[in-house]
Order: C-alpha cells, then sequence, then structure tokens
C-alpha cells in the first residue's frame, strides 16, 4: 500500500527531527569530551606538579596514617610510596608518641595551620631537622593533615655556623680587650723604671759613684731589653693577625740559627751562669720559614731562663720520629727543656691563651705578657705543626713543637 503523501512528509520531518537531535548529542558530546581531556589534564599538570617539587608533601589522617605522599617523599626519606602509605607518622618522627600525636592532632583541628620544627629519620635510620607547615584540610567529610615538609639541615647548619660566629667574635673582642689591658700593664713597669733611672741619672749623675752608674744603666739597659722584647714580639703577632707575615720556606742550619739565639740572649744566661746545650748536629739542614723558627726558640729559650734559677741547665735538641705510615717521610720533633721551677697544670691550661693574664714572675722577677708563647703557637700552625708542654712543679718544664713536612 503506497504511502501517503501526508504520511511522507511526517517521517522526513521526524527523521530531520532526529538528524538535529543526533547533531546537538554530538556536539554536546565533544564538548563534554573536551572537558573531560582538560580536566583530566589538569589533573595530570597537578600531579606532575605535586611530584616535582623538592619539598615533601604528606596527608596524614587522624590516626597518624599516611594516605598520600609525593615523589619528594620517597626521595627525601628513601621509601618507595607503597612502603609509606602502610606506615605511620609515629615511623618516621622519633619524638612522637601516640599520647604526643593526639595531642598534636588536637591543636591542628584548633589552630588549622601553623608550623613546627622537629626532627624525623629516613629508612637507613639517618635523623635530620625538618621545617613542617601543618594545614587542616577536609575531603569527602573526612579531616586530613595535609603537611607540607621542608628538609632544614642546611638552614640549620648556617645558623650554627653563624652561633659560632658570633661566639668567636665575642671571643675576639674579649680577646683585644684583655690583650690591650696586658700590654699596658706590661709596658708600664719597664717604661716607668727606663723613665725613672734615666732622669736620676741626668739630674744627679755627678753625684753618683760609678759603682752606682753602673748599676743604674744596668737597670736602664735591662728595661730597655724588655721594652724592646715586647714591642718586637708585638709587632710580629699583629703582623700574623693582618695577614702581613709572608711565610717564606727554605733549606738552612739548623744548629747556626740556634747559636746565633744563644749568643743574642748571652747576658741573660751569664746573669745566671746557666749552662745552655745546642744539641742540634752541626751539620742537621731544616726547610722552614727562618724567621719564624728563629722567633719560635728565641721565645722558648729566654723563657726557659726565666724560670730557671742559677747554675742550672737548658737543652735544646731534637727527637727524630719514625712515621707510623711509611709512605709519609721522617719528620722530627723539637724541644726546649729547662730544669727550672717548673708549673703546676693549672697554669699549663693557660697558655697559648691570649684572653687570660696568668702570669708568674721569672726566678729574678722577671715580668711578661705571655704574648710569646701565642706568636709560637701562630708559626708553628703555619708550618703545619704543634707545639705543647710538659712541666713539674720545681722539676722543670719541656716544650716540645713538630713542623709539618715542608717543600720548597
Amino acid at each position: 500500500m503506497p504511502t501517503s503523501p501526508e504520511s511522507y512528509e511526517t517521517l522526513i520531518a521526524e527523521i530531520q527531527r532526529l538528524e538535529k537531535e543526533n547533531h546537538i548529542l554530538k556536539q554536546n558530546q565533544n564538548l563534554f569530551d573536551d572537558q573531560q581531556t582538560k580536566i583530566n589534564h589538569l589533573l595530570q599538570f597537578t600531579q606532575f606538579s605535586i611530584d616535582s617539587i623538592s619539598d615533601t608533601i604528606l596527608w596524614i589522617d587522624e590516626n597518624g596514617k599516611y594516605v598520600f605522599v609525593n615523589n619528594a617523599a620517597c626521595i627525601n626519606y628513601g621509601y618507595s610510596k607503597e612502603e609509606l602509605l602502610s606506615m605511620t607518622v609515629l615511623e618516621v618522627d622519633p619524638l612522637f608518641t601516640k599520647e604526643i600525636w593526639d595531642t598534636h592532632w588536637k591543636d591542628i583541628l584548633e589552630k588549622k595551620t601553623f608550623t613546627i620544627e622537629t626532627i624525623n629519620k629516613r629508612k637507613d635510620g639517618t635523623p635530620f631537622p625538618i621545617e613542617v607547615t601543618v594545614n587542616l584540610v577536609e575531603y569527602d567529610g573526612k579531616k586530613y593533615n595535609c603537611a607540607i615538609v621542608r628538609d632544614i639541615t642546611e638552614q640549620k647548619s648556617n645558623e650554627e655556623k653563624l652561633k659560632q660566629a658570633a661566639l668567636r667574635l665575642e671571643e675576639l673582642n674579649a680577646t683585644k680587650d684583655k690583650f690591650f689591658s696586658i700590654i699596658a700593664h706590661d709596658l708600664r713597669g719597664p717604661l716607668g723604671a727606663h723613665r725613672e733611672f734615666t732622669k736620676l741619672l741626668s739630674e744627679k749623675i755627678s753625684d753618683l759613684s760609678i759603682e752606682e752608674r753602673d748599676v743604674n744603666l744596668q737597670i736602664i739597659s735591662e728595661s730597655s731589653e724588655k721594652i724592646y722584647s715586647l714591642m718586637e714580639n708585638l709587632l710580629h703577632w699583629a703582623n700574623t693577625q693582618n695577614g702581613n707575615t709572608k711565610f717564606k720556606p727554605v733549606a738552612f742550619n739548623l744548629y747556626d740559627i740556634i747559636q746565633k739565639t744563644i749568643d743574642l740572649l748571652s747576658l741573660s744566661i751569664q746573669k745566671k751562669h746557666i749552662n745552655v746545650l745546642n744539641l742540634i748536629p752541626e751539620t742537621f739542614e731544616l726547610v722552614a720559614d727562618v724567621f719564624m723558627v728563629e722567633t719560635i726558640f728565641r721565645n722558648l729559650l729566654s723563657n726557659a731562663i726565666k724560670y730557671s734559677n742559677h747554675n742550672q741547665k737548658i737543652e735544646i735538641g731534637f727527637i727524630k720520629q719514625d712515621p707510623i705510615d711509611h709512605s709519609n717521610p721522617i719528620f722530627y720533633r723539637f724541644y726546649v727543656k729547662d730544669e727550672g721551677i717548673g708549673m703546676s697544670k693549672e697554669r699549663m691550661n693557660t697558655l697559648f691563651r691570649l684572653d687570660q693574664k696568668y702570669s708568674t714572675p721569672g726566678t729574678a722577677q722577671e715580668t711578661g705578657t705571655g704574648l710569646g708563647l701565642i706568636l709560637i703557637k701562630d708559626f708553628v700552625e703555619q708550618h703545619g705543626g704543634k707545639i705543647w708542654v710538659e712541666s713539674q712543679v720545681q722539676l722543670g718544664t719541656t716544650f716540645y713543637f713538630e713542623l709539618g713536612h715542608i717543600t720548597i
């Protein structure tokens, strides 16, 4: 039976309507697909961003269990994601107990966001300091702590360095004040004596006998020597502090240098009738800074003379040290040994320190600042060596020092 024109037109209209609806549906589907692609891209971008940052991001539930961790958490803690997601805060934070975590969770609920510092430990047991920014978040009806964790090892190290630098600066300021106090005190004595006896000689020289003149001249000479020695050590020490003393190692005959030093101090040696023995072989050659080595021995010998009694002996020598590691060269331990009054352990603990004044007069009431020992220590250390002392009260003192292996 043929379709009537009216029925045919109705069918065509229905088909067109369905095609139009289908077209609209396709457009909507394309829009939905585009929107879904954008959402997926945004989720991937967000996940990539979270996993690419260096800070650790952790989602933790009210029981302290990890429910989300980023890649940085795995890198910083040394665990895989699966391992961390099976763990709790109590397993990586040695400071947390169940009771402390419960209190911490209450703080999170109350404060919602805050920052704390604590200690975490890695999978290998290594502890490291962290800064944690706590954030209370709610998702799907549950509350979590979204914690952003930053390793502050370097920050703590820098803080410690700043703290040590501040303490060092405080010590240096105290040392500087003490130093000027010592210098002022110890210069006053010989300068005062020099002034008084010079004035006496100039005003009453005609009234003084030859013996009295000789005594006064001797006192002036001794005070001049003390002033000169003090100022020389002061100048050398100041130069070392300013970096103006250049280290210049050369090969030289040590025996000759020590003999020169003995001759320089011969008046003080003869005054106490001290026997100074130079036990260095006449052919001994040393590679070091000549000026510094001469200054070291001059100060140590002067110190030994100062604390020796009449008719005693001072030895200057060395001990050959065989190396423990045979790949290293043989080195020498030098010493200056006296039979003088010695010193207590308390006194030895103050040596080589400028921030403490513990002056013991010499056997002829000689005074000093201790600056010479500070200078010696600086010069020995510039040679890569070390210096120490052994002593007993009334049994004498021996200063030892070693110089590092120097090449030229």
